[in-house]
C-alpha cells in the first residue's frame, strides 16, 4: 500500500498553524487568547479559528516568547488539555514555560543548527534575527519535501545562504513574516528571500491579526507568483492540502 505523503495546514492567525504530516500534527506558535489587548492594548481582528479540544497536537513548536506566539493564557490551557504533546523551543520558551508550571518532563530546549525527529516529522532549528535573542525558526522535512517557517525574523545579508546550508537541500515551500514591524522583515525583504529560495509555494503570515501590526497579502503574493512561485492566502481554520 502506497504511503500517503500529503501535507496539510491550518492557519490559527498570526504566527500559528496546524501541520500534518503521515499522522503527525505539530502545533506552531498558536495564539488564542486575548493576553495582547490585556497586556498592551491592541484588540484582536481575528477570533480564533478553532477551539483547543479541536487542535490535538502530538508536538507543539514555540519559536520564541512573545505573547503572539507563546500565549501565557492558551498555553497552559492546551498543555492540561494534551499533557503528552512536548513542547518544544528555544531557551526563552522552555524557561517562560517552566515558569507557567508546565510539565517539566514535556519541555524540549532546541538550538539553532540542531536537528530532532518528532513523528514523521523532522525539525531542523535554523536561527531568526528578532528582539527576542532566541527566536528560532526551522526547516521541516516532510519525507522527500522540505518546508521552512520563518517565525519572526528580520532577513539579513547572508540569511538566505544560512537557511540554505541548514537544510542541506531544496527548500519546498516556505511560511513567512510579511509584517514589516516590530522586528519582522517586510513583504519585499520576505519576496525577496523567496526569489533567493525558489521554493514551489510562498506562504504569508504575520498579518491581520491587530490594526497596528498588519499589511496588505496581495503584494506579496503577486511578487511571488510573478516569480513563478505559487502564493495565496491561507482561510482561518480551513485545512488545506499543500503542493509542494
Amino acid at each position: 500500500m502506497q504511503t500517503d505523503t500529503s501535507i496539510w495546514a491550518s492557519w490559527l492567525g498570526q504566527a500559528g498553524f496546524i501541520l500534518e504530516f503521515q499522522g503527525t500534527r505539530l502545533l506552531i506558535d498558536p495564539f488564542l487568547s486575548d493576553i495582547v489587548e490585556i497586556r498592551q492594548g491592541l484588540k484582536r481582528l481575528m477570533p480564533p479559528p478553532l477551539e483547543i479540544h479541536e487542535l490535538r497536537p502530538d508536538h507543539i513548536f514555540i519559536t520564541h516568547d512573545h505573547l503572539d506566539h507563546l500565549d501565557p493564557k492558551a498555553l497552559p490551557e492546551i498543555h492540561a488539555h494534551y499533557p503528552e504533546a512536548m513542547i518544544i523551543g528555544p531557551s526563552s520558551v522552555v524557561l517562560k514555560a517552566k515558569e507557567l508550571g508546565m510539565d517539566a518532563s514535556k519541555l524540549f530546549e532546541v538550538f539553532p543548527g540542531e536537528r530532532h525527529r518528532f513523528g514523521a516529522m523532522e525539525l531542523k532549528i535554523v536561527p531568526a534575527y528578532h528582539s527576542d535573542p532566541f527566536s528560532v525558526g526551522c526547516i521541516l522535512g516532510l519525507g522527500n519535501k522540505q518546508l521552512y517557517i520563518s517565525g519572526d525574523t528580520l532577513s539579513p545579508m547572508r540569511f538566505c545562504e544560512e537557511i540554505q546550508g541548514l537544510a542541506d537541500g531544496a527548500v519546498h515551500g516556505v511560511i513567512i513574516c510579511i509584517n514589516g514591524k516590530l522586528g519582522n522583515m517586510d513583504w519585499t525583504a520576505a519576496a525577496a528571500l523567496v526569489e533567493c529560495l525558489q521554493p514551489t509555494l510562498a506562504l504569508p503570515m504575520h498579518y491581520g491579526m491587530f490594526k497596528e501590526n498588519t499589511v496588505d497579502p496581495r503584494p506579496f503574493i503577486e511578487t511571488c507568483r510573478d516569480m513563478g512561485v505559487g502564493s495565496f492566502e491561507l482561510l482561518p481554520g480551513k485545512r488545506t492540502k499543500l503542493i509542494l
